[in-house]
């Protein structure tokens, strides 16, 4: 699609000219091509949430010996900080620091984390 742009020059002499530009095709994005992609993507998350729900509360009541009650308080605000933490990390990627730059700091703090955690479980084992 061709989009044809009218402007109004004003030359050195006072009188006005309208120019015409031409600019190229532009290129639609997005559409039915990537929608089963991010279906696709969706469905799999949601599956790999229940499964990890399951076998969180299992873990923490049979193997930690956590009380239900704490067990289940402590999945809902774990649930409730990762449903919440990609809302924080738009609002950073479209008021401040772009979407490349928030996803590499956002990686790191993430395996800063995880290797902090495995650390530490690694000591409390030995």
């Amino acid at each position: 699609m061709k989009v044809a742009k009218q402007e109004l020059v004003v030359q050195e002499n006072g009188k006005k000219e309208e120019d015409e530009t031409i600019e190229t095709e532009k290129r639609k994005l997005g559409g039915m091509k990537t929608m089963p992609f991010i279906l696709a993507n969706e469905v799999c998350d949601r599956f790999v949430g229940a499964g990890f729900h399951s076998n969180l509360i299992t873990y923490l009541t049979q193997v930690l010996n956590v009380p239900l009650i704490k067990a289940s308080n402590t999945l809902a605000n774990f649930s409730g900080v990762s449903n919440f933490t990609p809302l924080i990390g738009a609002l950073v990627a479209d008021s401040f620091a772009g979407r490349f730059w928030t996803i590499i700091v956002a990686s790191i703090i993430y395996e800063m984390v995880r290797l902090y955690s495995l650390s530490q479980t690694n000591q409390s084992i030995t």
